[in-house]
């Protein structure tokens, strides 16, 4: 049996290939203390048949790893270190879902969440400041009322992603895609799905290694970076898919 590669080795692949150093989340899943947060995205990923995995590394990158899950900068834990799971959280600053609270939004994702969950339960809209060039720019997000609500929200926002995404390359008439250009194609659209329908039309297939592939230089980069971080995250072993 030949010597086990080192974390920082397989690191230093991923980064090969995909040009992207791969950020490290599984410290944040992979504890008997952090089952239930392992669990919630098994059974969300599960019903929405989004890779669990996947589904965790794209919540992570968004803000759920450094503002709500790093107990060293979240305000989501108890003195005794337990998280706080009950507690408000917002879309835009945690989740990177700066219009969740737009009432063109809901309408969308209503078939991809629980046929109870509803804005004045499970969240409430609020105006969120965002930085532009041009200035600052209010957004419709929103303030989820707790874990649970939130990543419902978030996968369901991700799974109408995925769905313009497939009707974008049936329409354009491209063969099945591989697990990484499903990866780096469902981020895109997450990013932004009018530049992303526009990107892979013009693209011609779904190919993204050896050119930029999405809209801008800088969503192609956090592609690439999530893609990495995914199959980083996969060499763990922690969730089943």
């Amino acid at each position: 049996m030949g010597k086990q590669k080192t974390k920082l080795e397989i690191k230093e692949e991923f980064k090969h290939y995909y040009g992207q150093k791969p950020k490290a989340y599984a410290g944040y899943v992979d504890e008997p203390s952090e089952k239930k947060i392992l669990d919630l995205f098994e059974d969300i990923g599960g019903r929405l048949n989004i890779l669990p995995s996947y589904l965790f590394t794209i919540a992570c990158g968004e803000g759920l790893s450094k503002h709500y899950l790093d107990k060293k900068t979240s305000s989501y834990y108890n003195n005794k270190g337990g998280l706080m799971t009950d507690k408000a959280m917002s879309a835009f600053s945690i989740l990177g879902l700066d219009f969740f609270g737009s009432p063109k939004e809901f309408p969308r994702i209503k078939k991809y969440l629980p046929s109870d969950y509803n804005e004045g339960d499970e969240y409430v809209s609020y105006n969120a400041e965002r930085n532009e060039r041009y200035g600052k720019e209010a957004v419709p997000s929103a303030y989820f009322d707790g874990f649970q609500s939130a990543i419902e929200g978030f996968s369901a926002v991700l799974a109408h992603r995925i769905e313009l995404f497939d009707k974008q390359r049936k329409k354009l008439g491209y063969a099945l895609p591989t697990e990484d250009e499903k990866a780096y194609w469902y981020y895109a659209y997450f990013q932004g799905e009018g530049d992303a329908n526009r990107a892979l039309e013009t693209n011609k297939d779904y190919s993204f290694l050896a050119h930029q592939a999405a809209a801008s230089p800088e969503v192609h980069r956090l592609c690439l970076e999530r893609v990495a971080t995914w199959r980083y995250l996969l060499a763990f072993n922690i969730f089943s898919r």
